[in-house]
C-alpha cells in the first residue's frame, strides 16, 4: 500500500519521461491494446462520442478511443509532460488522425471548454495520492448519463507455470519498488472501492490477463523495461543493487528461464472499471 504522501490529484510519474521510457511505454501499450479496446468497448465507447483521456502520455489509449468514436467523435488527451505530448502529436500525425488533440494540463486545475460523454485513463490513478478524489474531479467533467472508466494493474498477478525464481524475483522487485515509492502495485483490485469513494455507485469491473507461451518475448521485454526505469527507486530504498539486478542481461535471462523450463507466464492483470454518471442515459 502507498506509504509516501503525495499531491492529492497531481500525477507524479515514478518512471520518468526520458526517450527510453517513452519507447518502453509504446511497447507496453502495444501489448495492452487488445485488452484496452475490450474494456473501452464494454464501458460503452462508440461512434460520435466526445472522450477525455486523462494522463494520455504518448497517446496510445487516445488512439484506440479515436478509432472507437470515429470521425464524428472527438478525443482530447491531457498530460503534464510536454515531452510525452510532443511524441503523442507526432504519432497522431503519422496516423492521419484529425479527431484527437492533446493538451498540457494537470488534474487539479485543467478546465475543459465543454463536458465529455466519457472520461478514461489507463495506469493513471496509480500515481495520485487519493484516487477517489481524482475520479470525482474527473467525473465532474462528464455530462449526466456519461461514463467514467479507468484501467489499472494488479502487478502481483505476475506468475509462471511452473513457478520460476527469476520471474518471482522480478515481480517482487517491481511490487516492492512501487510500494516503497508510495504507489499501490495492486491498485486495480481496488477500482470498485475507488469509484464508491468518488460517489459513483454500482461500478462494473473486468480483469484481463494472458498466459503467454515460453517463446513469447512480451513478459521478458516488459519486465526488463520496467526494472530499468525503476532501478533508481530499487537502489534508493535498498531493495536491490544495480549489480543484483544486472539489467543489461535481465531480459535474456528471463527468456532463457522460460524457454528452458517450458513455462507459461502471465504479465500483470489489467483491470478495468467503469461507472455511469447519474442522470439520463445517452
Amino acid at each position: 500500500m502507498p506509504t509516501t504522501p503525495r499531491n492529492v490529484t497531481s500525477a507524479d510519474y515514478l518512471l520518468g519521461h526520458d526517450r527510453e521510457e517513452l519507447a518502453r511505454l509504446e511497447h507496453q501499450a502495444a501489448a495492452l491494446a487488445p485488452h484496452t479496446r475490450m474494456i473501452l468497448e464494454r464501458a460503452g465507447l462508440g461512434p460520435g462520442m466526445r472522450v477525455l483521456d486523462v494522463g494520455t502520455g504518448v497517446g496510445d489509449v487516445a488512439f484506440i478511443a479515436a478509432e472507437l468514436v470515429g470521425p464524428s467523435g472527438m478525443v482530447v488527451g491531457i498530460d503534464r509532460s510536454e515531452i510525452a505530448l510532443a511524441r503523442a502529436r507526432e504519432r497522431a500525425a503519422e496516423r492521419g488522425l484529425d479527431n484527437v488533440e492533446f493538451h498540457e494540463g494537470d488534474l487539479q486545475d485543467w478546465q475543459p471548454v465543454a463536458s465529455f460523454d466519457v472520461a478514461v485513463g489507463r495506469l493513471v490513478l496509480l500515481y495520485v495520492d487519493d484516487p477517489g478524489v481524482a475520479v470525482a474531479r474527473i467525473a465532474s467533467m462528464v455530462r449526466p448519463g456519461g461514463v467514467v472508466a479507468f484501467m489499472e494493474f494488479d502487478m502481483a498477478a505476475v506468475e509462471s507455470v511452473p513457478s520460476l525464481p527469476l520471474v518471482e524475483q522480478v515481480r517482487d522487485w517491481v511490487c516492492e519498488g512501487f510500494s516503497r515509492s508510495g504507489h499501490d502495485p495492486r491498485l486495480g483490485i481496488r477500482l470498485g472501492a475507488i469509484f464508491d469513494a468518488a460517489g459513483l455507485s454500482d461500478a462494473q469491473a473486468l480483469a484481463l490477463r494472458d498466459f503467454l507461451p515460453p517463446s513469447s518475448p512480451v513478459v521478458p521485454a516488459m519486465a526488463a523495461g520496467v526494472i530499468r526505469s525503476l532501478l533508481p527507486a530499487l537502489e534508493q530504498y535498498d531493495i536491490a543493487t544495480a549489480a543484483e539486478v544486472d539489467v543489461v542481461t535481465l531480459e535474456a535471462r528471463l527468456r532463457d528461464e522460460l524457454s528452458i523450463h517450458r513455462a507459461y507466464v502471465t504479465p500483470p492483470a489489467l483491470i478495468g472499471g467503469w461507472a455511469r454518471i447519474e442522470g439520463e442515459r445517452p
